[in-house]
């Protein structure tokens, strides 16, 4: 019977865009036959969810925010489930979601895997995991939360945070609703954007933040550099460095990719896998700080100060699903997807997986990423 419940967000089985695509798809599934529109259900990856019954035992997914499912399957079987996998939506998880998974989980006596109910909002709240982060010594960007641009100025004038800066909303992802404030003169245009996204942003306790501004350039190579690594229990499985041009200051891979960069791409992954390696445990530590055991810790090297810096973590990231070009992801390692990078990983397999193995052998291979995944988590709680 069921060893595992997965308290899942209910929005992961409903279309990801709600934006112009919605209706053609709504309109597609009800005259026609088509499917290319169609989506997965989002609360599994690709080779996700067979490995954790490998590991841990037979899963029953159940909506995580209608205040009751988690409990119901919990009373139904619990004689023999061991596990809970809190595993609501990190970005649009609502105020009355997450009180429905804090109120049902002081009622179940279970081992966590990838998010405890508490450390949740870390994930969601950036200025929730800057202030653990902070309090237990883990490095992190200087930052402040206003409420609007009057409170905002009054907190500037009296903080050390200089332009440079970001302005951000605290559960916006990938750049999202982050704007990038270089002087004076762009100030009052940038809060008019970032009080608008945070009015139609969904939240737990959404917040507008300011953020000391990482210089993660490096002049000598001239490109902008970020990690991306990947936690499990006491473990880091895998990781890999994003490169891109030095004046792009949003250091993700996914559509700058350019092949012109592939000795940098180099270079920096071999940092990578060496990190990964000699700084295990300060990375282990900075997700176990927050409550959490299974995350991917998106973090740089503070060029100004020349030590690592932790900027977030990520419990959905991607890593494909299981329909084939979902989200852009495909055959054979579906992130990374970029046709360039693809062929250059495939033609250097046997150089490059005894380089970077933990990219190549741990990432790359998302059915072994996974294995590795729940296997840390089973010995974890074993």
């Amino acid at each position: 019977m069921y060893r595992v419940i997965s308290a899942n967000s209910k929005k992961f089985g409903e279309p990801a865009n709600n934006n112009w695509k919605l209706p053609i798809k709504k309109f597609l599934s009800k005259h026609t036959n088509f499917k290319r529109f169609q989506e997965p259900n989002r609360s599994w990856r690709i080779y996700e969810k067979e490995n954790l019954e490998k590991h841990l035992g037979p899963v029953i997914d159940v909506d995580c925010g209608d205040n009751h499912s988690v409990l119901d399957a919990y009373e139904k079987y619990k004689d023999t489930v061991e596990f809970i996998r809190w595993f609501p939506d990190s970005e649009n998880c609502s105020k009355e979601e997450y009180i429905s998974i804090l109120n049902q989980n002081k009622y179940i006596d279970l081992k966590y895997i990838t998010n405890s109910a508490k450390g949740f909002l870390s994930v969601q709240s950036k200025d929730e995991s800057f202030k653990v982060w902070q309090e237990k010594g883990v490095n992190c960007p200087d930052y402040f939360t206003f409420k609007d641009s009057k409170d905002f100025k009054e907190k500037f004038s009296l903080n050390k945070i200089n332009y440079p800066f970001l302005l951000r909303v605290n559960n916006s992802v990938s750049g999202e609703d982050t704007v990038l404030v270089k002087k004076e003169i762009e100030l009052n245009n940038a809060l008019n954007v970032i009080e608008k996204s945070n009015k139609n942003r969904i939240g737990i306790n959404r917040k507008m933040m300011c953020i000391e501004f990482i210089n993660t350039v490096d002049n000598k190579r001239n490109v902008n550099v970020s990690y991306r690594i990947h936690v499990a229990g006491n473990k880091v499985i895998s990781g890999y460095a994003r490169v891109v041009s030095s004046d792009n200051w949003l250091a993700i891979t996914a559509g700058s990719f350019k092949i012109e960069f592939i000795d940098n791409w180099i270079y920096y992954n071999l940092k990578c896998q060496k990190f990964m390696e000699e700084r295990e445990k300060e990375i282990v530590d900075a997700v176990k700080a927050l409550g959490l055991n299974h995350q991917g810790v998106d973090l740089v090297f503070d060029e100004d100060r020349k030590k690592l810096c932790f900027l977030e973590v990520q419990p959905t990231y991607a890593a494909g699903y299981p329909k084939e070009g979902y989200y852009g992801y495909s055959y054979p390692f579906y992130n990374p997807s970029d046709p360039a990078l693809v062929k250059f990983l495939l033609d250097n397999k046997s150089e490059l997986e005894k380089q970077i193995p933990m990219y190549y052998n741990n990432w790359l291979d998302k059915n072994n990423h996974f294995n590795l995944v729940y296997k840390e988590l089973k010995n974890v709680w074993s």
